[in-house]
């Protein structure tokens, strides 16, 4: 991966995950909310919690034929080669949507309005776009500022990608990234399923 568009992809890829899982869900949660059906499906024998992982697990499936489009059109169009297991990058993909869906649920447990929910994903978002290493590295930034960094799920879901399509890395290489990503997942969705509003 010596050309830039090597280090690009993966960051798209990235950015793409968790722009997408965060906006569709938070968005629908919302207009769920808004629109009353929340506190009708909150009236029901369903755990609440079964309703609301099974709302995530449901915005996959998409995310999925995403991330195929992004990944098939950078081949075709640039010849950006997947160096690593379609396997293993299939699972950091996964981990990091699922992630990124605990924190989208998380964003939208409390705000009634889509410009509410909205304010507060811009605000989420806007240091991992720019701080994440998307479109260039995160190591350019101040060494007082990369504990911050590292601890971002967008940077550890980027260089687990880039980690696996340009170096040919496998899961165990990319241990630490999964942890994080998976500690962002469970402490998101424990603390929305605590906090969440159904009406």
């Amino acid at each position: 991966g010596s050309r830039y568009i090597d280090f690009l992809i993966p960051g798209l890829v990235g950015l793409n995950l968790m722009g997408s899982s965060m906006w569709a869900l938070g968005f629908g949660v919302v207009d769920m909310r808004s629109k009353k059906l929340l506190k009708r499906l909150a009236a029901t024998p369903m755990r609440r919690w079964h309703f609301l992982f099974s709302y995530m697990l449901s915005r996959l499936v998409f995310l999925f034929l995403e991330l195929v489009v992004v990944i098939g059109f950078a081949n075709v169009a640039f010849g950006v080669r997947i160096y690593g297991s379609l396997f293993d990058l299939s699972v950091v993909a996964l981990i990091g949507a699922i992630s990124f869906l605990a924190l989208g649920m998380l964003v939208s447990a409390r705000p009634t309005t889509l410009e509410g929910v909205s304010g507060w994903m811009n605000l989420i978002m806007l240091p991992m776009w720019l701080l994440s290493g998307t479109f260039f590295s995160s190591a350019k930034f101040p060494d007082a500022t990369q504990p911050f960094i590292r601890a971002l799920p967008l940077t550890a879901l980027n260089d687990a990608l880039r980690s696996v399509m340009s170096d040919g890395a496998g899961l165990g290489a990319n241990l630490l990234q999964i942890g994080i990503l998976a500690a962002w997942c469970v402490v998101s969705f424990v603390v929305a399923v605590r906090v969440f509003r159904w009406q």
